[in-house]
């Protein structure tokens, strides 16, 4: 399984030791927001909307309505988000996880739909992580330090992501809900990133293996290439 992403990691330039730490550990904020699960007082702590419209601002406005017990206004305010054309996947998950918060429920089809998956694989005593979205954005968290941020419209990347995502089907009988974000004890997993809530599959089958290398060759070459 680690031959793939081992493979790879010869083609990256990690950054200095000076920058690695943090990202992709942890407590990593980056990292956290990969899975898009925070609660909206967690959210609004990292994201200062400040007043100018935007789904973050409205969300500020749920969480306020929340607060002053107007639930009804506050899901009906998040709703307006999801109405939003060319909503981001993250977006839309962090909506979803801010309706459940205020006692909604998606319907089991769309519940069920995969938004988005993230993969984490050990390496060298630390993990690489790698995730990707229904809208063909893409992240990349190298365990050296390195990292490829992916949101430029790009037919083949958002293909790749589609089959990253599609990869995790077969499996998906055996995922189990997921309650932390925290770095897995051991091991490789995917968790799948749903209206309902997050998902894991250990030990992942292989198809999701090469889906995923599949996908970060590609970034890593997009990469190296702006580079040149």
């Amino acid at each position: 399984m680690k031959k793939f992403f081992t493979l790879l990691l010869s083609m990256i330039t990690p950054f200095s030791k000076a920058d690695a730490p943090k990202l992709g550990s942890d407590g990593d904020p980056i990292r956290q927001a990969l899975f898009a699960s925070q609660t909206m007082k967690e959210l609004l702590q990292r994201v200062k909307p400040g007043g100018s419209p935007s789904p973050f601002q409205t969300i500020s406005e749920a969480a306020k309505l929340a607060d002053e017990g107007d639930k009804q206004e506050a899901r009906l305010r998040l709703h307006s988000i999801l109405g939003l054309p060319n909503l981001e996947t993250r977006v839309q998950l962090w909506v979803w996880t801010a309706l459940r918060e205020l006692g909604e429920q998606p319907d089991k089809k769309s519940g069920g739909e995969v938004l988005g998956v993230v993969i984490e694989v050990p390496m060298q005593g630390a993990y690489d992580t790698l995730a990707a979205y229904q809208d063909g954005s893409a992240r990349y968290l190298n365990f050296s330090g390195s990292a490829i941020f992916w949101d430029a419209p790009d037919v083949k990347v958002k293909g790749l992501c589609h089959s990253f995502i599609d990869s995790t089907v077969s499996a998906s009988s055996r995922a189990k809900p997921r309650k932390s974000v925290s770095i897995p004890k051991s091991g490789a997993q995917v968790t799948l990133l749903t209206r309902s809530g997050m998902y894991v599959i250990s030990d992942p089958p292989q198809p999701v293996i090469n889906s995923a290398a599949s996908l970060m060759t590609e970034l890593i070459h997009r990469a190296k290439e702006k580079k040149g």
